[in-house]
């Protein structure tokens, strides 16, 4: 399956390209917002993904929209996102979701120690991204255990 491709480079100067399947809607608001998580939070997600990968062999990260906080004070004021890892296994059975059998393509040529594979999911849409950021995986994950120390 074709990819496009989306470059980005973030406030320190960091390259991340995005890889997404061909045919999802480039210039919609919710990619764009999906993009943005993704440079915020990158350490995290590529920590993640590796650790997923360490334990679980080839797989994607699923980034999921989570119930907001029943405070009508908090509800607007940030969004909760829940991380999980699907192994390759896990994802076959799912794969008539068109962003799935890109993904599954993806899985059988990514390294992991490059590349982050995501799934963002929402009640209504999910939308498949490939990541090459910076710093690489390996370094990400060992960022976030010295910050977690």
């Amino acid at each position: 399956m074709p990819d496009r491709i989306t470059e980005h480079l973030d406030e320190d100067g960091r390259r991340f390209v995005i890889r997404a399947p061909a045919e999802a809607d480039a210039d919609d608001l919710l990619e764009a917002s999906h993009h943005q998580f993704i440079l915020t939070h990158w350490e995290e997600l590529a920590a993640a993904s590796l650790t997923g990968y360490r334990q679980a062999g080839r797989g994607v990260l699923v980034v999921g929209e989570a119930t907001p906080p029943r405070s009508r004070a908090l509800r607007h004021g940030f969004m909760i996102h829940r991380l999980a890892y699907a192994p390759q296994d896990v994802l076959t059975p799912a794969q008539e979701l068109p962003p799935l059998r890109w993904l599954l393509d993806q899985l059988d040529r990514y390294d992991p120690n490059q590349t982050v594979l995501l799934l963002f999911t929402t009640e209504d849409d999910s939308r498949a991204y490939a990541v090459d950021g910076e710093p690489p995986p390996p370094d990400a994950l060992r960022f976030v255990q010295a910050s977690n120390n």
